[in-house]
């Protein structure tokens, strides 16, 4: 019994040894649980650093540059609020060269063939910029420097476009005015008296007519071509015939005629000045307007803008073609002058209705302008002095 035993006991000790490195290893194969993964370092926001505005950008350089050249013509009354309203603001020199269309050219013309280039920004008339200036290679086109969304939106300007008087957008017409074909003394000449420039030619007005120098580029030139456009060459050349036998009086100097319109040595003129006439007006002398039946011609009188090429200032007049155009540059302009604005938001409750033009009216595109030049030289050479 006992011997018995001790076998069990054996047999049993020997299963023992044997199971457990089997439980062992079993135990030591079971997975361990994956380590916890270190806290991922907090993200540092990344600032993308906003980009400069190209305004405050244009201010910087203009203003660095300081100063600014405007080559115009009959603008005295807006100087002052030129630098006052621009120039003060931007802390830019505004400095003006002042004179006759044909005078300003030839100035600019002798700088440039001296190797002078002092010239930024030029205010002429339509004729003396498209047709004298820009073929000589003087400007650059106005619509690259442009970049105010209000400015380039066609939406803000009459007829949804900018008023350019040539297709390579040269030269930007902002002011249009239709031209009254006359002023007269208003104590001598009564309203609705004249309705046609016909009437001018009747005997009663022969000796009493003062007609600004057609030879030149101005008011005078573009009437007549006004009127040859619209009574075609043949009847225009009669008519032009006719208004030499009125015996007018020939002048150059557009304050010599509204005096001797206003003084009623000659109670009618042709080819004023409308900037001078202005001026006259406020002075309360007894000078007004004749619109005949015919077609007015438009104008913009100063109010082109052209950009000089090589200009000294290239930054403060991109600057000033930007300002002028907005509705704060415009509505300045246009206040000051009395001429109407091209922009549809610029305020014309101070205007005189009949200077806005109409569909009648006819506006200077660069064939018509061609044609100035044309008729300029047939009554240069008829009306001499």
């Amino acid at each position: 019994m006992r011997k018995k035993f001790s076998v069990f006991l054996l047999v049993l000790m020997a299963a023992v040894v044997i199971l457990v490195p089997v439980v062992a290893c079993k135990q030591a194969a079971a997975p361990t649980a994956a380590p916890t993964a270190a806290p991922a370092p907090a993200r540092t926001a990344v600032v993308t650093p906003k980009p400069p505005d190209p305004w405050e950008e244009l201010v910087k350089a203009a203003k660095a540059e300081g100063s600014l050249t405007l080559y115009t013509t009959a603008i005295a009354p807006l100087v002052t609020p030129l630098q006052e309203n621009f120039g003060k603001k931007y802390g830019i020199n505004l400095e003006f060269v002042q004179g006759r269309p044909t005078e300003v050219q030839a100035k600019i013309k002798a700088e440039r063939n001296a190797g002078i280039f002092l010239a930024d920004v030029g205010h002429l008339g339509e004729t003396t910029s498209t047709i004298d200036v820009k073929p000589q290679g003087w400007i650059i086109p106005v619509e690259p420097l442009l970049f105010l969304p209000e400015v380039k939106d066609p939406g803000n300007w009459i007829g949804n476009k900018l008023p350019y008087t040539d297709k390579e957008k040269y030269v930007l017409m902002f002011v249009q005015m239709a031209i009254p074909h006359a002023v007269a003394n208003s104590d001598t000449v009564k309203e609705g008296q004249l309705t046609s420039f016909l009437d001018l030619l009747k005997p009663e007005w022969k000796g009493k007519i003062v007609f600004s120098d057609p030879a030149i580029s101005g008011t005078s030139p573009n009437l007549l071509t006004a009127f040859y456009e619209h009574f075609g060459e043949a009847k225009a050349m009669e008519i032009f015939q006719q208004l030499k036998a009125q015996e007018p009086v020939i002048t150059r100097d557009q304050r010599q005629l509204l005096e001797w319109v206003a003084k009623d040595k000659y109670p009618i003129g042709l080819g004023q000045s409308m900037s001078l006439f202005s001026e006259f007006k406020r002075a309360q002398a007894p000078v007004r307007t004749l619109n005949f039946s015919e077609p007015r011609f438009i104008s913009g009188g100063p109010g082109n803008l052209v950009i000089f090429d090589k200009a000294p200032h290239p930054n403060a007049a991109k600057l000033y073609a930007n300002w002028l155009l907005s509705k704060e540059g415009m509505t300045l302009w246009s206040t000051i002058t009395g001429w109407p604005p091209t922009r549809k938001d610029v305020p014309t409750g101070h205007l005189d209705p009949e200077s806005i033009p109409n569909a009648n009216d006819i506006f200077p595109t660069e064939d018509h302008l061609k044609l100035r030049l044309v008729v300029r030289k047939i009554g240069g050479d008829l009306f001499k002095e």
